[in-house]
């Protein structure tokens, strides 16, 4: 294993402060069609269809990236302070630089994930509810799929705040663990209820126990810069035709991104 292992406590003192462009998610807010949650055996599963596009760019990302799938953690890999949620949603995009995720993860900030924190409530998710119901009929069965009924867009997972996050360069969380991944873990949380971790733990796993957790222990940061954007600067323009330099200013030491420009 290298040093840019995943995942870490997203501790704020050990953070510097990031000013980005704003993120950018183009299409999420259209739904997925035909969309089947798949048992991997170590997590439930979305596949992206291979003729929906769903990109992610801006917030200094060094390129677009186009989703692949999606992925659930229960409890959460990342701590936000040293605090654990019940549950972690994984958005899975490749740099669009390469042909396939499986190329992009050869290289490094070949991939990008957005992580998703979700914090227990009285209240039930109706999303997740959706998708629990169209794992039901896989939970027992690693490696099978099924249709989820109603169809739902990605943006329905995310916070309606997503300003705000974390900033780092890791891994893949699951093995081979691959050093390629920018991560952008979000700072608000989406409710749940508790009942609907019960139905998480219910998946079997590839010797047919239930999956009880899937989280990986936390990592140490250590030299990796580990940055906190509170604001972007450039919040609410979000044109399909707009055209932005990406610049921040902080310490120079402080990333590895270059300085890109581009059109959306």
């Amino acid at each position: 294993m290298g040093r840019r292992q995943s995942p870490i406590d997203l501790a704020k003192e050990a953070a510097v402060m990031g000013r980005y462009p704003s993120l950018y998610f183009r299409n999420y807010d259209t739904a997925l069609v035909n969309a089947k949650i798949r048992n991997t055996g170590h997590s439930l599963q979305i596949d992206v269809p291979a003729d929906q596009e769903y990109l992610i760019t801006g917030g200094a990302l060094p390129g677009i990236y186009r989703m692949d799938q999606m992925h659930f953690h229960w409890a959460s890999e990342h701590t936000l302070d040293g605090k654990r949620f019940g549950l972690e949603l994984h958005i899975v995009s490749h740099n669009n630089q390469y042909s396939n995720f499986s190329e992009a993860v050869q290289n490094k900030q070949g991939v990008a994930v957005i992580g998703v924190l979700f914090h227990i409530s009285d209240q039930v998710n109706l999303v997740l509810k959706n998708i629990l119901d169209g794992a039901e009929a896989i939970k027992d069965t690693p490696g099978q799929s099924n249709n989820i009924k109603n169809p739902f867009s990605p943006m329905q997972l995310l916070p309606q705040e997503r300003s705000s996050y974390f900033r780092y360069e890791g891994s893949l969380t699951t093995p081979s663990c691959d050093e390629a991944v920018i991560w952008t873990v979000l700072e608000h949380t989406v409710p749940f209820a508790i009942t609907q971790i019960e139905r998480f733990k219910q998946v079997k796993d590839a010797d047919g126990a239930p999956l009880t957790h899937n989280f990986r222990q936390l990592q140490r940061l250590n030299a990796r810069p580990l940055v906190y954007v509170q604001d972007d600067f450039l919040n609410g323009i979000h044109s399909a035709s707009a055209h932005f330099e990406i610049s921040f200013a902080i310490l120079a030491t402080a990333l590895f991104f270059p300085i890109l420009r581009f059109s959306m």
